[in-house]
């Protein structure tokens, strides 16, 4: 926990000069209130003064008395009038700090979730793979919200209250000495309460807030398959499904309260017993100074503000400790809350702790333009405690070679193409780009090269010129229109209602998967690219789109590496060459016709579907199943 602290001040310390406003306005407000109080305590002794002849004389502060002509009406009216000055200037100063610590707290909240979103862009793929959206997505919001609650509730709190206690504390130990000792003997007992509270619910929290983020990742998942859910008819048990989840979360929450119950009345009995202190003890002092001052007016002697203290400073008394006692019981309420946001902050330190597997290299290399030569030795890989993907993979591609994957499903073919783009690294061998292993590329320069379309379309909520121009270059219109008109997409773009500014949904719902793979593939060309990888991304569109495709695609081809892959035969003849990959091994490399020459799964497969393509109706032999 104290590790957790240090780096919650850590970040607070990093905004250090925003929090210099914060103790300027408290300190101002606080001396403002103390000002109010005295005068409040002043009127007090004045009444008490007037019409008791034995009361003890008022105190006035700073030697600051009326003129002795002045009536007591006079007196009392303009002491009101001061304090109803001071309690207006005094609530402009609340106002003006609390704006003040909430500026400091949201740009602490801000920092925090730069930070986070800037570490989500650098971690490589497999995290992605270990974590589910809805555990992402609560780190930015309810983790980071509990964080904020903690540094401004407590923090800045206890800032507040030590300036308060060190401003009120003068007054109060000039008055009394003992009566200030004495209100401050349960202050102890309630932090130590709290104390053991924090540590006892921390694991708690965390629960809950693990709980909370397979509450998320349940309703992002029902918002993200909501066909796949109408389609198959189980709303009725998703339902039952979030119903559950939702009520583990709750009753999680109904234990913490437990905790809280049995904690927090026993921090509000301080508060009350400091009220009794005050009373008892105060209410002594009172008593002390009256007898003081009447023995006083008999002798002569002692001055009557010697001994005790007078009613108007036990009211002063009253009012600060009031002030400071609200203030304490808040800090201790949110330190109440402290355990869930330690619970947040491990889990957001935790985020930002995870290791950043591809990074880019000490020296990294750049290129304008590399040749586009692709090439793979002794390449393995395997995901972490997962069995080998690939072995011993070694092929090269040579600048503007066309080159086409193929193998059956899982054979590793989507594996082998992240490892081009270092979305992973090798855990064997090595992967070249003009001769220099892509682990010493800059990572930006590297990708730069790349027109990447993925096996999955994804498109952004945004306009089609937007989705298609996403690059690291702003491009302009027609080289947007350039890169449509390659990827056949024009036409049906002209026909939406916005043309190229029309706004596409939410991942591209409302357009057909043809269409979404056409602009994706329009995406990964406008660019420029030197070396396009295509990962299966033509399955999505109708054989006569996917002829046009590659016809725009041929003269494209010429002045660039490309990387296809693929089934469909139209597609793998145009390749200058196939790799075959079974099982993560590359057991065939060669043209088409090559291949078709020798025994193999290209030849079994191609055979099958040529045998489909001519008899549609017809059913694959057994020994042909993939």
């Amino acid at each position: 926990m104290l590790v957790l602290l240090r780096r919650i001040m850590a970040l607070a310390w990093d905004h250090k000069y925003s929090a210099i406003p914060v103790l300027i306005v408290t300190v101002a407000t606080q001396l403002l209130m103390l000002a109010s109080a005295i005068g409040q305590g002043l009127a007090i002794d004045v009444i008490r003064a007037t019409a008791d002849q034995n009361a003890p004389e008022p105190s006035w502060p700073l030697g600051i008395q009326p003129p002795a002509s002045w009536s007591f009406t006079a007196t009392i009216a303009s002491i009101g009038a001061v304090v109803l000055l001071l309690s207006i200037v005094s609530g402009a100063g609340r106002f003006a700090q609390r704006y003040t610590d909430e500026w400091f707290s949201q740009r602490c909240v801000i920092d925090l979730r730069t930070r986070l979103y800037r570490k989500l862009q650098r971690l490589d793929f497999s995290f992605f793979d270990d974590h589910d959206t809805g555990q992402v997505i609560n780190r930015f919001t309810s983790d980071v919200q509990a964080v904020r609650a903690f540094m401004q509730g407590v923090m800045i709190r206890l800032v507040i209250a030590l300036v308060t206690l060190g401003v009120f504390l003068v007054f109060m130990l000039r008055e009394s000495a003992l009566l200030t000792v004495v209100c401050m003997v349960a202050l102890p007992i309630q932090f130590i309460v709290i104390w053991h509270y924090g540590r006892s619910t921390k694991p708690k929290f965390k629960v809950q807030a693990e709980l909370v983020d397979g509450l998320i990742h349940k309703l992002q998942e029902a918002i993200a398959g909501i066909r796949v859910i109408r389609a198959f008819g189980r709303a009725r048990e998703q339902t039952a499904g979030f119903d559950e989840a939702a009520a583990e979360a709750r009753d999680q929450r109904i234990r913490l309260s437990k905790s809280v119950g049995t904690h927090i009345p026993m921090i509000q009995a301080g508060g009350m017993l400091t009220a009794a202190v005050l009373l008892g003890v105060g209410g002594w002092l009172v008593l002390q100074n009256q007898q003081a001052a009447e023995a006083a007016a008999a002798s002569g002697g002692v001055r009557a503000s010697d001994v005790g203290i007078t009613l108007g400073a036990l009211w002063v008394f009253r009012s600060l400790l009031l002030q400071l006692s609200g203030q304490v019981e808040t800090i201790i309420f949110v330190f109440a809350q402290a355990p869930e946001a330690f619970a947040g902050a491990d889990r957001i330190f935790g985020f930002l702790d995870e290791e950043v597997r591809i990074d880019q290299p000490a020296a990294p290399v750049d290129s304008a333009r590399p040749s586009g030569e692709i090439a793979f030795e002794n390449v393995g890989f395997a995901y972490p405690d997962g069995p080998p993907v690939l072995e011993n993979v070694s092929f090269t591609i040579h600048p503007g070679e066309t080159v086409a994957i193929v193998g059956r499903t899982g054979s590793g073919k989507s594996t082998l193409l992240s490892l081009i783009a270092r979305f992973h690294d090798p855990t064997e061998g090595r992967v070249l780009l003009d001769g220099v292993d892509v682990r010493e590329w800059s990572l930006d320069a590297l990708r730069g090269h790349l027109g990447y379309v993925f096996q999955e379309t994804f498109l952004f909520s945004n306009t089609v010129h937007n989705n298609v121009a996403f690059g690291p270059v702003q491009l302009e219109r027609d080289a947007v229109r350039a890169a449509t008109d390659a990827a056949q997409a024009t036409d049906f773009i002209n026909e939406l209602d916005g043309g190229f500014d029309t706004i596409i949904g939410e991942r591209g719902m409302d357009l057909s998967g043809g269409q979404r793979q056409r602009l994706t593939i329009a995406r990964a060309l406008a660019n420029d690219p030197k070396i396009l990888i295509l990962d299966d991304a033509l399955t999505a569109v109708d054989p006569i789109t996917e002829t046009r495709i590659q016809e725009a695609l041929d003269p494209l081809r010429r002045d660039r590496t490309t990387i296809i892959v693929a089934h469909r035969l139209s597609t793998l003849r145009r390749a200058d060459r196939i790799v075959v990959l079974d099982a993560g091994r590359v057991v065939g490399v060669g043209t088409h016709r090559e291949l078709m020459s020798e025994k193999g799964h290209y030849r079994e497969a191609a055979l099958i579907q040529l045998a489909m393509d001519e008899h549609p109706d017809a059913e694959p032999a057994e020994g042909g199943r993939q």
